[in-house]
């Protein structure tokens, strides 16, 4: 079982991540609502939505919980991936009822940033700058991996000698043993 240090490591990277990752974005309070269809396999064009939805729509979460992201992922392989953007009328009077208006991407055979940078042009989101907690956090972190790195590299040359060691007096061993007989 891997360490317990090793497996928070892990955690904390992946939690930092997720607050200062590339799809940290603040989308702009007119947007009230993300639907993405895509087909449940990557094949014709589809890996891109896959990818984002995995990793950039959770962090476009993160930063805006307040905004429904909805995932349909049981378009057939050969139907277009789409993600439509919902936005409500910015100065919504009492009068008449709010108007949204929506705007969709075709995101099949593009990468996962490609559709990210659609969807900073569409919404005109910005991006959530790290706090200096989040970037010492990050310095520590990389203090970590390179320690564990130098660590890890130490200890296959110990491994690898040791083993040497026994093949050499294994070796001796047989070469007694046959000059006995």
């Amino acid at each position: 079982m891997v360490s317990l240090s090793q497996r928070m490591r892990k955690l904390q990277t992946r939690l930092l991540e997720i607050r200062i990752g590339s799809g940290a974005l603040i989308l702009p309070k007119e947007v009230k609502r993300i639907n993405m269809r895509f087909a449940p396999r990557m094949n014709q064009g589809h890996m891109g939505p896959k990818k984002f939805w995995r990793h950039e729509l959770v962090r476009l979460k993160y930063h805006n919980p307040s905004v429904s992201m909805t995932v349909d992922r049981t378009a057939l392989q050969e139907d277009p991936a789409v993600m439509s953007i919902h936005f409500s009328n910015s100065s919504p009077s009492s009068s008449e009822p709010p108007e949204e208006r929506i705007e969709t991407i075709d995101m099949k055979n593009y990468t996962s940033s490609e559709i990210l940078d659609a969807v900073v042009r569409l919404t005109k989101a910005y991006p959530v700058e790290p706090t200096p907690k989040d970037l010492e956090e990050m310095r520590k972190l990389e203090e970590q991996r390179a320690r564990s790195e130098k660590d890890s590299k130490l200890s296959q040359e110990v491994r690898a000698r040791a083993k040497r060691e026994k093949q050499l007096l294994g070796q001796a061993r047989g070469e007694v043993a046959s000059q006995e007989v």
